[in-house]
């Protein structure tokens, strides 16, 4: 193994688990999670019977909606099984005072909620973009509306979002949008400034109905409006439950099979709130602080709809990935659901989410055999194997920016160009089954083949000395880097010291620095480029299982999950950094039920623990605290499709195949 930094100095990062003093099952969070309510068109996310966002068509669209329970008084919420319709009640002195239900019609372009008091209860609506994005209030507009002459309408407001309203960081979508504030019944909206940006809805005793209308146009509004007066809500209720057990029967097929009703209710939440991100393109967003398609979170979402039986889901995101490298030639870090050609770039785009894109469709044709649909993308997967190719240095790819490890702090930045572990193998992998499959179906001729199948045979025979020493699977090889040549310029963050911030370019300015236009203009002569450090994370040692490399011998295997076996008995608390992804336990999971060990068990009851009450798992744990944001498709996707893998397992040991 040729490092730059002796074994003895190895700085070893082990990310791993929330602390397991407590007795099995403490860990259930007491705060409530985020759900998730979307048509592909339409989507809201709402925790409890707040509203948080509400946001399209299309996805990729800024939110301009709060809705937030005034008061003191509490909800209890609950999806009916099998669709994202959601149901509230509202709680006052131990008495439950409203029942309300959420449900999104796709026939009318319309968030629709329906709502049955015995007392009155006022909720505060604003209207004005997401926290981060105030300085564009003055670019969204609420106008009164005239009363229509239904008399079941009795308030409606006009609300303009321009189209210099970005839908993420800076990104601006090519159209404005529109929305129209509809109530009807027995509630009233009263405006609390001259903006009419803030509005008080006040149900009073009987029933009533808000509505939430969606469209590009005025036009597009007052034809949703129409068809909305056309039509029963109840009917409304009917076709959108129809079009949810349309979906649902497919992960209804798997569950009969499980006898455990904890993976049962899982497997069901799990489907529909990654099925209510989905864009009607095929993009899922990351969960409700990311408004945009991102290749890796999209894997793992892939992996999860394939072990719940959505074939036809997964096949949709490549095919939301083929659409947008068809029209523009590349695939970034993440790309806009709905509007192609909006990229947010990040560092070292060609390496990693290539990788996770070819493993991706190889994944998918091993369920399905669907050939045809791989011929048709085999000219991106091309791209994608290519442009790994580009970036290899004696074997080894770099890290991609946005990647788990650096994005969330675990990994330092100055990482960047030394050889990553997971991209490198992730590539051997990804790369070694597209090989099999061109070879199998003669779709390229056999010198390109083989020239490829060196490549990879390369890397593959570099990959123990450059990562893998004594059982230990390290992170990173800073000697990459001594071997390469630093691009002038690259979209990514500043790493000047005390600013951090992402630009759209940043310059090199000396060793692994990179900084923005106004840094670099900075008297730099104090900045020092920080020295190389070797890491070793516990969620990559336990990468390997994940995506059932072939590249370890069993013998090895066994090694990297006894590695992490014991630093759990022995510690049995949270990493040094007091921070876990919240794919560790699936990533450990996978692992246990690779080798069959029994702790297996107790993993899967901590994993499922985690679940908030809307079913999903976060971004971030932080000593069983949820952290990050909520809701989140990628984390949930591995979960679940480990808590299927482990239960196969057990059934496999009682059968005793």
């Amino acid at each position: 193994m040729v490092f730059p930094i002796q074994i003895s100095e190895f700085i070893i990062i082990l990310v791993l688990f929330v602390s397991f003093s407590s007795a099995i099952g403490a860990e259930n969070l007491t705060n409530k999670g985020v759900h998730a309510i979307g048509d592909g068109n339409i989507c809201v996310y709402g925790k409890g019977s707040n509203i948080l966002q509400l946001f399209g068509a299309p996805y990729s669209t800024p939110s301009i909606l709060r809705v937030t329970l005034s008061g003191t008084d509490s909800t209890s919420s609950e999806r009916i099984s099998g669709t994202a319709i959601w149901n509230h009640q509202i709680i006052r002195g131990g008495s439950v005072i409203s029942t309300e239900t959420d449900f999104i019609s796709s026939l009318a372009g319309s968030f629709i909620r329906e709502i049955s008091t015995t007392a009155e209860v006022t909720y505060d609506l604003e209207v004005n973009p997401d926290q981060g994005y105030k300085n564009y209030s003055s670019l969204v507009s609420v106008i009164p509306e005239k009363e229509t002459s239904t008399n079941q309408t009795n308030q409606t407001y006009l609300v303009e979002v321009q189209k210099s309203v970005p839908l993420m960081f800076s990104y601006l979508p090519p159209k404005g949008r529109y929305y129209r504030l509809m109530l009807s019944g027995n509630a009233t909206f009263s405006p609390v400034d001259s903006t009419k940006k803030k509005i008080r809805l006040k149900l009073l005793p009987g029933k009533s109905i808000l509505f939430v209308i969606a469209g590009e146009s005025v036009d597009e509004l007052d034809k949703h409006t129409k068809q909305l007066n056309s039509i029963s809500i109840d009917s409304l209720m009917f076709l959108n439950k129809k079009q949810w057990q349309k979906f649902s029967i497919f992960h209804q097929k798997i569950t009969r099979k499980i006898n455990d009703s904890t993976i049962q209710n899982a497997v069901d939440d799990v489907s529909v709130l990654i099925k209510s991100q989905q864009g009607a393109d095929g993009g899922v967003l990351a969960g409700h602080d990311y408004h945009m398609g991102y290749v890796r979170d999209q894997y793992g979402v892939s992996r999860g709809f394939l072990a719940m039986g959505h074939y036809e889901e997964a096949k949709k995101i490549l095919e939301f990935y083929y659409q947008n490298w068809n029209q523009s030639g590349f695939i970034k870090n993440a790309q806009a659901i709905g509007f192609p050609n909006i990229f947010h770039r990040h560092e070292n785009d060609e390496v990693e989410i290539t990788g996770y894109l070819v493993l991706q469709a190889m994944d998918y044709y091993t369920k399905t055999n669907d050939l045809p649909f791989i011929g048709k993308i085999l000219p991106m997967l091309e791209w994608a194997i290519d442009a790994q190719k580009r970036n290899l240095v004696d074997g080894m790819l770099p890290f991609n920016g946005d990647e788990t490890y650096i994005a969330g702090g675990i990994l330092p930045r100055k990482v960047m160009y030394n050889g990553s572990a997971e991209a490198t193998l992730l590539f051997i992998e990804g790369t070694t089954r597209f090989l099999n499959c061109v070879n199998t179906y003669k779709l390229w001729n056999p010198e390109k083949a083989a020239d490829l199948k060196k490549t990879v045979q390369e890397c593959a025979d570099r990959y123990r000395k450059n990562f893998f020493q004594n059982g230990i699977l390290f992170t990173n090889n800073p000697e990459r880097e001594t071997k390469i040549r630093y691009p002038a310029s690259r979209f990514g963050v500043c790493l000047h010291p005390g600013h951090g911030g992402y630009a759209s370019e940043v310059f090199h300015f000396k060793g692994s620095l990179y900084f923005c236009k106004d840094c670099m203009a900075k008297d730099n002569s104090m900045v020092v480029v920080p020295e190389p450090e070797i890491f070793s994370i516990v969620s990559v040692s336990l990468f390997p299982f994940y995506i059932n490399s072939t590249l370890f011998t069993t013998p090895e295997k066994k090694r990297l999950i006894e590695r992490v076996i014991k630093y759990y008995h022995n510690t049995g608390n949270v990493s040094e950094k007091n921070v876990i992804l919240g794919s560790d336990y699936g990533f450990f999971l996978d692992g246990l039920v690779a080798v069959d060990n029994k702790l297996k068990d107790e993993i899967f009851l901590r994993m499922m623990n985690l679940r908030d009450d809307s079913g999903s798992w976060v971004e971030y744990y932080n000593s069983g605290k949820a952290m990050g944001c909520k809701c989140r498709p990628w984390e949930s996707g591995v979960n679940i499709e480990a808590a299927i893998r482990y239960w196969e397992n057990k059934q496999e040991n009682h059968l005793g195949i």
